[in-house]
């Protein structure tokens, strides 16, 4: 059963969503069209709990300079996702920036991502989650959007960028967790064609690409 209809028969008591600033709802032209108040509206999600932060990555790992990243996912779920007993969907969308930052590959990539993503996985498992949990690939990158970013986020590879799609996937399947086919979803509509002019968040037509991919969503 795709993830809309699994969540109407739970009868959810709203929606969490976490991620970075695609999932704040950059570059939708007004508010209830960006892919999370989408999702809410189709699966009576209201209210939505949007525990995004612009520029954020999902990782704790140390960055060029040293430290994590302010703000990162790992060191904030369980503030935002586990205070309280709840039954809310929880939808999480990361690995678009960790994917993209290139300046520390000792500390910052793949492995460094599945270790994190694994600890909030199990985590809200533990905590009785799994049935409303549901995970999306980083959002497709046009080949442009590579070149263009602040320092440390340039330069990335199609195919390093592609290793977190898979990494994401595998959590998923090895979770057996619900599995939204972002990047996958936003490819197959060509490179650029979902983008809003600053080239890296997606426009209204991607948002509702992101939107459809988590409604759609099966476990795998």
């Amino acid at each position: 059963m795709p993830l809309g209809e699994h969540l109407k028969s739970l009868g959810i008591s709203g929606t969490r969503v976490f991620g970075d600033s695609i999932t704040a709802g950059f570059n939708a032209s007004r508010t209830e069209l960006a892919w999370p108040a989408l999702f809410a509206e189709a699966v009576d999600g209201f209210p939505i709990r949007n525990h995004a932060i612009p520029g954020t990555v999902l990782q704790g790992s140390r960055l060029a300079e040293g430290k994590p990243r302010p703000g990162n996912g790992v060191g904030r779920f369980a503030e935002t996702l586990l205070d309280r007993p709840h039954q809310d969907a929880i939808l999480i969308l990361y690995g678009y920036n960790d994917a993209r930052y290139t300046a520390a590959p000792e500390t910052m990539n793949v492995a460094g991502f599945v270790r994190d993503y694994t600890k909030i996985l199990k985590a809200l498992i533990t905590a009785d989650h799994r049935e409303r949990i549901a995970i999306g690939s980083p959002p497709y990158i046009p080949d442009a959007g590579l070149s263009v970013g602040s320092t440390g986020f340039t330069g990335q590879t199609r195919g390093e960028f592609e290793a977190y799609v898979e990494a994401v996937k595998d959590l998923a399947r090895q979770f057996s967790v619900f599995y939204a086919p972002v990047y996958e979803s936003m490819k197959l509509f060509g490179d650029g064609t979902l983008a809003s002019p600053d080239i890296t968040h997606p426009n209204d037509a991607g948002h509702q690409v992101i939107f459809e991919a988590f409604r759609d969503a099966e476990g795998l």
